[in-house]
């Protein structure tokens, strides 16, 4: 047991020591960016409300992180966009007999022309597109569930693209 002692020490030191080089911090965030400013996004695309729905979950995901505080009007950064794409199509598909089939899976995709934008020194820190999806079971889902997925997920890429980009 002894001869194992130092071994197992210095593999969870390393282990430990490994894991500190990674940081999932606002690293590549300027300094002085202290708040954020988040307007509706705008919809270019067919879906009602889908603009509202990217906007509400961006804002609930910055409070969440706790890298910004949101700002009512005009705050040290910004985020904005458009919301240029939904759909929903099918993703996979089953056979239940030699002539006939199903589609198992649907695909909501969601696409938006999204801008992040430095106020204090009057720069842009991020411009383009970003996409979302999400997948759902036909048999057992609604469409919803598909589109709250997609949400998530395009939020999540704004936001590595934007905020969180290191």
């Amino acid at each position: 047991m002894k001869k194992f002692y130092p071994f197992f020490l210095v593999s969870v030191l390393a282990i430990f020591w490994g894991c500190g080089i990674y940081s999932f911090s606002n690293s590549a965030l300027p300094s002085h960016l202290k708040t954020i400013d988040i307007p509706l996004f705008a919809n270019n695309s067919l879906e009602p409300n889908i603009a509202d729905e990217i906007t509400q979950e961006l804002s609930r995901q910055v409070t969440n992180k706790g890298q910004l505080k949101i700002a009512n009007g005009k705050g040290d950064a910004s985020i904005s966009g458009s919301v240029t794409y939904y759909e929903n199509v099918p993703y996979s598909y089953g056979a239940t007999s030699a002539r006939e089939v199903n589609v198992d899976q649907y695909i909501v995709k969601i696409t938006a022309e999204v801008e992040f934008l430095d106020n204090v020194k009057d720069s842009e820190l991020y411009k383009g597109t970003v996409s979302g999806e999400g997948i759902y079971d036909s048999r057992t889902e609604e469409e919803r569930v598909g589109k709250e997925k997609a949400v998530k997920d395009i939020v999540a890429r704004i936001l590595e693209k934007s905020i969180q980009s290191w």
